[in-house]
């Protein structure tokens, strides 16, 4: 027990038995009026009300609360960041409680390196032969795109994707079927497995297709089944070539970014995820991500401000899409304040060529097509989003997740639930010259969502729909205490 808590306990010991043998001597000495008696007892029970209430505040505030943070911290510590330092209030009653678990953590986190350095021998082999599949694809000429039997790609090479850049996005997890026009991938693919379910044989089709977005734009196209040792068909191989492919001139080359150069694009564990379900009772780690963040000219989009930028990364297993991102400069139409100005770097210069915001939002919103929308104060954002829908004819109808609500959610007991707060309670270092921007922030919080991710499962919460309940009652909380 510490000294203070020790002190506690004998002054209230001292009180009690002051009372106690006051009450002894007015029952003793018998010849105290009643209403006099009546005040005493009432002010000894009020006394003791106040001792109850002194106790158990001073209980929760160096004792309780600090425990359940340690609470908190040791499941970060377990299943996140094994590095974590502990946080604490500077004044409690636990004694040496938080060093021994702090204690505890780096002898887990030196366990867990020798067994990193364990597995580096096997990880460099695999890493070398990841690297030869990296450069045969990167190298090849012809566009591959391979994808699931629902044709959903889990690889494409860097040919592929300077074939479909106007097309559409192209990532992984996307339906290869939005990228072209018609129906011939799909009536190629039912024509090829039933030859294959009849004959068992392996028939490659070609055929070509025109490009979504453009009746001028067509390429050939091989397709060739994937057959598994026993004899099933997992998905298929599309092998592309340009035919008579004509550029279309954008003309947002300084509006919109999306990374092509050494994607993450192939992913091949996407070959086992189930065929969709219904979205709200999916798990939280078999859905897509759109994790992303606005710049504005201000804080009042009632009144008038404007987003300048929209950024997103996409996250997919549980990981974090960094080169499959999109980076939008708007054009508010309106000058930018000074003081916006000194928070984003974003000057009226810099947008003067860049598209409006119905343009913007129509780009945001193919980037974001089937994923899950995530934000840090995503109520912020959304209602930039939400008073353009009408005007840019566009819906965001997604599912959408706070991570400011969610670390309420799974860190209760911290006061502070700032992006940069909750990355260092996480372990992640968001990089200063990233810091507000909205690419920069939303790379931080897919960072931060990831390792929530895994955090959630471990308190109970396996769906989308438990996540987005338990986000909605801490809001609720959280409004009832700022009103009262």
């Amino acid at each position: 027990m510490s000294r203070g808590l020790f002190y506690v306990a004998v002054g209230l010991t001292l009180l009690t038995v002051a009372m106690l043998g006051l009450d002894i001597w007015m029952v003793a000495a018998g010849d105290w009026p009643l209403l006099v008696t009546i005040i005493i007892l009432a002010l000894q029970c009020l006394l003791l009300i106040s001792i109850v209430w002194w106790v158990y505040t001073l209980l929760d505030l160096r004792v309780f609360r600090p425990l359940r943070m340690i609470k908190d911290q040791v499941k970060i510590v377990t299943h996140i960041d094994s590095e974590h330092r502990f946080e604490l209030p500077e004044k409690h009653y636990l004694g040496d409680l938080p060093k021994c678990a702090e204690e505890l953590g780096q002898s887990l986190a030196r366990e867990r390196h020798e067994t990193a350095r364990a597995m580096e021998t096997a990880a460099m082999r695999i890493d070398r032969r990841k690297a030869r599949l990296e450069a045969i694809l990167h190298d090849l000429t012809e566009g591959v795109v391979v994808c699931t039997l629902n044709h959903l790609i889990v690889l494409f090479n860097q040919a592929a994707a300077s074939l479909l850049q106007d097309a559409g996005p192209l990532g992984l997890h996307r339906s290869v079927i939005a990228l072209f026009e018609g129906d011939d991938i799909e009536r190629h693919l039912k024509a090829i497995l039933a030859r294959h379910d009849r004959t068992n044989e392996v028939e490659v089709g070609e055929f070509e297709c025109r490009l979504a977005g453009s009746a001028a734009a067509r390429v050939s196209v091989r397709m060739n089944l994937i057959i598994d040792p026993d004899g099933s068909c997992s998905g298929y191989v599309l092998s592309l070539a340009g035919k008579g492919l004509l550029r279309i001139d954008r003309n947002k080359a300084n509006a919109v970014s999306v990374l092509t150069d050494r994607p993450e694009f192939y992913d091949f564990s996407l070959f086992d995820r189930d065929a969709p379900g219904e979205l709200m009772d999916s798990g939280l780690i078999e859905l897509d991500y759109v994790v992303f963040d606005t710049e504005t000219t201000g804080l009042n989009p009632s009144k008038g401000d404007e987003i300048v930028q929209i950024s997103g990364v996409r996250v997919i297993n549980s990981r974090v899409l960094t080169r499959d991102y999109i980076d939008i400069l708007v054009n508010p139409g309106v000058p930018i304040p000074k003081q916006s100005i000194r928070f984003h770097g974003i000057t009226d210069d810099m947008v003067s060529d860049a598209p409006r915001v119905c343009e913007a939002l129509k780009l945001f919103h193919q980037f974001a097509q089937g994923a899950v929308l995530v934000a840090h104060n995503a109520a912020f954002d959304m209602k930039f989003i939400k008073l353009k829908e009408t005007a840019c004819d566009v819906a965001f109808n997604h599912p959408v997740l706070d991570t400011l609500l969610l670390s309420f959610v799974l860190q209760p007991n911290h006061s502070v639930h700032t992006l940069d707060a909750i990355a260092a309670r996480f372990g992640i270092e968001i990089k200063p010259e990233l810091r507000h921007t909205a690419l920069g922030d939303s790379q931080a919080t897919a960072e931060i969502f990831v390792r929530m991710l895994k955090a959630l499962q471990q308190q109970g919460l396996i769906s989308l729909r438990e996540a987005i309940e338990a986000s909605n009652q801490v809001f609720e909380i959280r409004r009832l205490q700022e009103r009262h």
